[in-house]
């Protein structure tokens, strides 16, 4: 008899969980957006309007000092994002950038790619924008934003998420504070585990 409710209280999970998952994929209104992403504008010109690619880069770049994770040292950066990955912002974005310590010093990760903001919107206005893209260094393969969302593994035409990929302020972080690892361990923190 223990048997047999052991079995079906399985079946009976194993059914509620897609179910569950579909329910609360179907009450979410946004749907996912069309964009691409790149390492280069030249390598995005090989399939694009190259103008359009060089607007794209030039808007993500301009925003990778404002949005880009802030450290106070090189060293804790690379624990972040590896070896010769990181860079002191210039001269005349360090004044402008809030996020920039009292003595006026920080590093933060050099851009490794860009995602594209506009290129993808039929000529209409998404509400996605150009913005720079991330590699840790426990996930080397991954694009991730600023604020440490995966976005891709590869370059090319993808598809995410709008509200995921917002750029926020870069904060002063420490050592461990982004990637694959600390995704996780924020994930699990945030669902109590």
């Amino acid at each position: 008899m223990s048997t047999r409710f052991k079995r079906s209280s399985k079946v009976a999970l194993m059914v509620m969980v897609p179910a569950t998952t579909i329910m609360l994929a179907s009450c979410s209104s946004e749907e996912p957006v069309q964009t691409a992403v790149y390492e280069t504008a030249d390598q995005c010109a090989s399939y694009y309007n190259p103008e359009q690619c060089q607007a794209e880069f030039a808007a993500a770049k301009a925003l990778h000092p404002q949005v880009a994770p802030k450290y106070t040292d090189k060293a804790a950066c690379e624990v972040d994002f590896g070896a010769g990955n990181c860079e002191a912002p210039a001269a005349t974005t360090a004044s402008t950038t809030p996020a920039a310590t009292s003595s006026g010093g920080f590093f933060m990760p050099m851009m490794m790619g860009f995602m594209a903001g506009q290129m993808f919107s039929g000529g209409g206005r998404s509400n996605l924008q150009a913005q720079p893209l991330y590699k840790s260094r426990d996930d080397n393969s991954t694009f991730r934003t600023a604020n440490n969302q995966p976005v891709s593994r590869f370059t090319g035409p993808v598809k995410v998420m709008p509200s995921r990929m917002a750029p926020q302020a870069g904060k002063v972080v420490n050592r461990g504070g982004f990637g694959a690892q600390a995704q996780k361990r924020s994930e699990q923190q945030s669902s109590g585990g």
